[in-house]
Order: structure tokens, then sequence, then C-alpha cells
């Protein structure tokens, strides 16, 4: 777990503006429970004609078929494809692995006629994606010449239900997710479908979640989500959290007031993995602001994995953007439209609805005073 220091070095200084140009190779992680489709989806990325130069990181080649006609040539555990991707196993860590494939495409950048340009890592079907996220962060080298675009998460459509009671992984797989693919639609009526799509949304409700047979689904938006850019997540003004703007499942929400504040908070599922959103319409403070959300971030009585925000600042013209994934914050003024109500979504284990409502009005009472 990162230290303080750490933490507060990733929380961006409200002063300097979050730009839309980045220059920093973009990675798309591909998450997903055991049998809902990441090898399909692979191999879809690694055959087609997608117009995107991709270096995709395997755990293993012989979960992947590579038709051979492909195959360009291999050198140190990376094959090179005819449409221009690479495919790399892990050896190990996987920073490690990261860093020889960027050192490769430095070495060979001046004899490839296009490096690649975004990296696709495909976790362990156990795995959760928050470890993956820190290491892009915590690991200098890797924060300075990539960034997380997003993350996919595949959920088999019916067998997600079961899987969200009985592992906590398939829910923290949702919980990070920026996209849901719900895959194998073919095998459910339409009731478990929406069975399916209300547990995915009670668990992340700013994911948008989009029905697959097979995987198929055109590749370039699934893939450049570029969910870290300010310009990607925003509200329909006075739209309140449970509008479809804000719910990508449209499930409902109880609502609860406390003056002009509104908290919707949907019921936490099985694995403790819940949704709360917290609005107002009033001007918030700043620093009491990113002093509580540092707080919540490091807090051990609960997993916070996602939060996201617009919100409007006292002082600021601009509104003030917040994203964050497992302890690592930005903050900070964004290209927008400054919007009629602040809202902050947080997606997490063991959420206390109540004390976060309480941290939350402090933010306000401050601006007050």
């Amino acid at each position: 777990m990162p230290g303080t220091e750490q933490l507060q070095s990733a929380i961006g200084v409200c002063e300097s503006v979050l730009v839309n140009e980045d220059a920093r190779i973009p990675i798309t992680l591909l998450a997903g429970f055991l049998g809902s489709g990441k090898t399909t989806l692979l191999n879809r990325v690694l055959s087609e004609r997608h117009g995107e130069s991709i270096a995709v990181v395997v755990n293993e080649f012989g979960d992947v078929g590579i038709d051979g006609r492909l195959v360009v040539g291999v050198e140190d555990d990376v094959v090179e494809l005819s449409n221009g991707c690479l495919c790399c196993t892990v050896r190990g860590d996987l920073a490690e692995t990261l860093l020889r494939l960027l050192e490769r495409r430095s070495r060979r950048g001046l004899k490839r006629a296009q490096p690649f340009e975004r990296v696709l890592i495909e976790a362990s079907g156990l795995a959760s994606p928050g470890p993956v996220a820190q290491t892009l962060e915590i690991v200098p080298e890797l924060a300075a010449t990539t960034r997380l675009d997003g993350t996919v998460t595949l959920a088999h459509a019916g067998l997600i239900v079961e899987q969200l009671e009985q592992y906590p992984e398939a829910a923290e797989q949702v919980g990070y997710a920026d996209r849901i693919l719900l895959n194998h639609v073919d095998r459910c009526s339409q009731a478990e479908l929406s069975l399916a799509e209300s547990k995915l949304t009670a668990i992340n409700s700013i994911a948008p979640i989009e029905r697959s047979l097979r995987c198929e689904v055109p590749i370039g938006p699934l893939l450049a989500l570029n969910s870290d850019r300010p310009g990607v997540w925003r509200l329909a003004a006075g739209a309140p959290s449970a509008a479809p703007s804000f719910s990508a499942g449209g499930a409902a929400a109880d609502s609860v007031r406390a003056g002009d504040l509104g908290s919707h908070a949907l019921a936490p599922h099985t694995s403790g993995v819940s949704t709360i959103a917290l609005e107002t319409e009033a001007s918030l403070d700043i620093h009491t602001l990113k002093v509580w959300l540092q707080f919540i971030s490091t807090q051990r009585t609960h997993e916070l994995m996602r939060l996201k925000g617009v919100v409007r600042c006292s002082g600021f013209e601009k509104p003030i953007l917040v994203q964050g994934v497992c302890q690592f914050l930005e903050i900070g003024p964004a290209e927008l439209a400054m919007p009629n109500r602040s809202t902050l979504v947080l997606i997490g284990r063991d959420l206390n609805v109540e004390e976060l409502r309480r941290g939350w009005d402090r933010c306000i009472a401050a601006t007050d005073e």
C-alpha cells in the first residue's frame, strides 16, 4: 500500500490544469472472471486490422490462438503480427515485462515504420485490476511513459450473477471497470439479462454496459476509452445521479436529502462492493475536499476502488475534476462547462454511506463559514 508521501505526490495540485493532450502511451486493462470471453476478445484484437498498432501483454501464449499466417517474427517472447500488433508474454513481474517491452519499442523505433501506440494488458481471470493500476502509478518509469486509459471488464451473462455472489474477485473486476462487456448473451433470456445488468450496476453505476455475442463489438471504441481525460465523464445539466447519463443500467436508487445535499446509494452486494453517489448544489471548499479525499483514500475500514466527480469549488471559474483508482488521486480544474450540481461517485467495498455523507457535508459547510 502506498505511503502518505506517495499518495500526496499522486494528488494533482489544483493550480495545475488537467489537459487533454498526453504523450504517454495509453494502456487498456482487460479484466473478467474465468469463462467471460477474454481469450475471444484478445484473438479479435490480434487478428483484426483496427487501425492501431497495439502491444498485447498476456499470461500465456498458449491461451491465445494466433493464426500462423499472422506471425511475422519472434524475439524475446514477443510475437510480431502482420497487422502491426505485438503479443508479449508475462514473465515474472508485470512491471519488468512492460519495461522490457517499452525498451524494445525505443530500441526498434528507427526500424519500425510505426511503433506500437497502445498496450493491452490481460489480467488473470482471478485477479483484481487494482494491483495492476497501482503498478502503473508507483513505478516511476511507467508513470512517466504510460497512463491507464481504461479498464474493460467482461462478464458472462449466464454466470455473472452467481459469480458475484460467490467470488469477491468478480465484484472487484466489475468495480474497477470503465466499460463492461456483457458477453454470451445468446444463452440468457431477457429477464436473466436484465437481472445481470442490475447486479452489475449495483456494483458500478458509472461504467456503461454493452451486450455482446462472442465479443462481436467494434474494437477501436472498446479499447480507446480515454477514461482519464477531463471531457469524457460529464453530467447532464441538472441531472440527478440516478439519470441515464450517470447510471449505466438504470437501476433504481433511494434518495436521501439533508438540506440541499442529496445522496444516492445502491444496496451493497453480497461481496460488499457498492456504489455511492453524493451531490450538492452548493460550492465546495477545495482545501477541505482535498484533505477529506486523502483521508478516505487511506482509511482502512473500507476499500475504495474508484472515485470520479465533477464539482463546483469556490474561487474557481472552472469545475474541478476528481478521478481516483485505488489510493491514487488526480484533482484539478478541467475544461468543462460548470455543472449545476457537484457530484462525486465512489465505488468500493464496505463503504459507510453515513460516514461518507458527513465528510461530504463538512466540505460544503466549510464554504459557508
